[in-house]
């Protein structure tokens, strides 16, 4: 649908790891924000899986909008269902999947 467009919020290290580059590492909050940071990106696409055991778990397109983590790349859905199903821990509520979709006058 060209009028429509998904986002979502995720917990960043469940999908990408603790990546120790530049100075952050020595930052002494580095491991709170890793552990609990979120991160915004929109999603472009599925693929769906060719084996009939994985047939329920397409990959998903993610393009991260942050230039350190090289662009677009693709996750499991229950992987990203888990990263987004983490707690937020300044609002205590779970992330989410954002849909946003233009209106036809």
């Amino acid at each position: 649908n060209p009028n429509c467009r998904i986002c979502c919020n995720y917990l960043r290290s469940a999908l990408t790891g603790f990546e120790l580059t530049g100075l952050w590492k020595f930052h002494p909050l580095f491991f709170l924000i890793k552990l609990y940071g979120g991160h915004f990106s929109p999603i472009l696409g599925m693929v769906e899986q060719d084996s009939e055991e994985e047939k329920d778990n397409p990959f998903i397109a993610i393009f991260d909008t942050n230039h350190k983590y090289n662009g677009a790349y693709f996750v499991t859905c229950k992987r990203l269902y888990e990263a987004v199903s983490s707690i937020d821990v300044g609002s205590k509520k779970s992330r989410a999947i954002i849909l946003v979709e233009k209106k036809s006058a």
